[in-house]
């Protein structure tokens, strides 16, 4: 039987996680999504939506804030899968279930969402001990393809094409666009963005620093979403489309992101599946690996038929 600490609540880079239960066979803990918060401006203009990764990443921070009490100090090495099954929405209040389990390899951390109406997601995390040196390793770089590279894209040109906009535009410039292959972008991270207000300026350690998981994830979703709009773009999701993450496999996380450091995307459209597109790729900071997605799904919805 897995134990849990004393509990106690951690705050999210956009809002509070409140803790409701703690007992032997896991965590809860209640997120309310406050419509004031930046991740909903601009994701999507007239249509907020609480972005799947910001999911993962609630998950992960009351991972770190409930560990198992016979666990060592953890970092996140890998985001094995999720799976988004209803978009949630300003105003829901979204409830957490944690459960840990321990393998040979290390400790797991399973977590649902669910708002009182729908099941959300469902999550599965693991963990190594924070000493563990990082290995994250991405594929070899392919050679140039057979499409003609229509890069590089200015930010004018990435806005006429994805749907972001306001505070969650993370994506600064495309420097390769092959349609039907891949892509290249670039994302500087700097000390004014959203998620460091709530910062202290007292902190003195440079992992408070750390550019949060859910918004690394999401600047490689853009670029992907880049790839995804190649044939037809998709700026307003009440008039076309709601870009929708289906899910991720088997993610892997490097060292932290810090400010100052510009994101590197690779991102390649591995095969499409009854239009639904899966995508594959890498991040890196600096020539080190800082992400790997071996599968990111993306798909396209009507904005009627999710409120449905």
């Amino acid at each position: 039987m897995t134990r849990y600490p004393e509990s106690r609540s951690v705050r999210a880079p956009f809002t509070e996680v409140r803790t409701d239960t703690t007992g032997s066979d896991g965590v809860a803990v209640s997120l309310p999504l406050d419509p004031g918060e930046f991740v909903f401006h601009g994701h999507y203009r007239g249509f907020p939506i609480f972005a799947g990764v910001f999911l993962v990443e609630t998950a992960h921070l009351a991972a770190l804030a409930h560990p198992p009490a016979d666990a060592p100090r953890l970092r996140l090495a890998r985001l094995e899968s999720a799976r988004f099954l209803h978009p949630s929405y300003p105003g829901d209040t979204l409830v957490f279930t944690l459960r840990w389990t321990h393998d040979a390899r290390g400790w797991v951390c399973r977590a649902t969402a669910a708002t009182e109406e729908h099941q959300v997601a469902r999550i599965r995390l693991r963990y190594e001990t924070a000493d563990t040196a990082v290995r994250l390793l991405a594929g070899a770089d392919e050679p140039p393809g057979d499409t003609a590279d229509l890069g590089p894209l200015s930010l004018p040109e990435v806005m006429a094409r994805i749907p972001h906009r306001d505070q969650m535009l993370l994506i600064d410039r495309v420097d390769e666009f092959r349609p039907g292959e891949r892509v290249a972008a670039v994302k500087a991270v700097t000390w004014s963005e959203p998620c460091y207000r709530r910062l202290a300026d007292e902190a003195d350690q440079p992992a408070a620093y750390g550019y949060p998981i859910g918004l690394l994830m999401e600047s490689f979703n853009q670029a992907a979403a880049v790839l995804a709009t190649a044939e037809r773009a998709n700026t307003d999701v009440l008039a076309e489309e709601v870009l929708m993450l289906g899910g991720y496999t088997d993610l892997g996380f490097g060292a932290p992101v810090l400010p100052g450091d510009l994101l590197e995307h690779s991102v390649r459209l591995a095969r499409t599946v009854d239009g639904v597109q899966i995508f594959e790729g890498s991040t890196r900071v600096r020539g080190e690996v800082v992400l790997t997605v071996g599968a990111a799904v993306l798909a396209r919805r009507p904005a009627g038929a999710l409120r449905a």
